[in-house]
């Protein structure tokens, strides 16, 4: 069992936070006294957040009410500045989430910013696939099923194309659409497996 709560933030996301910050930083996207920017409920701006914090970027997250007060201090005690977007009734809309990437991309046109938009940013993968071989490796690749909770599922795509042919069952909130999976009913299991 690989428990990814261990991680300093508690969350799988540090792996892509510090992917997409190394992968910017290797390619002249991000430099030295530089501010990052991104769009998030919480588990990837903590994450971003420690990371710049580690590094010494300045970070600035758009967030929103929808999305816990307790994410919102998390990712506020690690150092990053929050501009929250207002929900309608503290629901997590299409909209809210559009207004929220439309307030980061505007943070974004300021000049030493870089911003991750990470429903975009091909780096975050990158980060995934160190989980993904770390598992294989330490099961010596015998692994019979796989459950996981995803939110954009990139992680999930990443172990989908790693071990093609085993059962991949992930939990998603209800009514939550992880990106680039496709049309799932409003359910809160879905079970992707060598058939698919």
């Amino acid at each position: 069992m690989k428990l990814e709560w261990e991680n300093p933030t508690g969350s799988m996301k540090d792996r892509m936070a510090q992917a997409v910050i190394a992968r910017a930083e290797e390619d002249g996207r991000l430099k030295p006294g530089d501010t990052v920017v991104e769009y998030t409920g919480g588990s990837t701006g903590a994450s971003l957040a420690l990371v710049c914090a580690a590094k010494g970027y300045r970070i600035r997250i758009v967030t929103s009410d929808a999305f816990s007060q307790e994410k919102r201090d998390h990712m506020a005690a690690l150092g990053a500045e929050l501009t929250l977007v207002r929900s309608e009734g503290g629901l997590t809309t299409r909209k809210l989430i559009l207004d929220m990437i439309e307030a980061a991309r505007g943070l974004s046109q300021e000049p030493h910013t870089y911003w991750i938009d990470q429903l975009n940013n091909q780096d975050s993968i990158a980060g995934y696939y160190s989980l993904g071989e770390e598992i294989w490796s330490q099961t010596k690749g015998e692994i019979d099923a796989f459950v996981h909770c995803v939110g954009t599922a990139a992680s999930l795509k990443v172990t989908k194309g790693l071990w093609a042919g085993k059962r991949i069952l992930f939990l998603g909130s209800a009514g939550c659409q992880p990106a680039g999976l496709g049309s799932l009913p409003r359910r809160l299991v879905r079970v992707a497996g060598p058939e698919e």
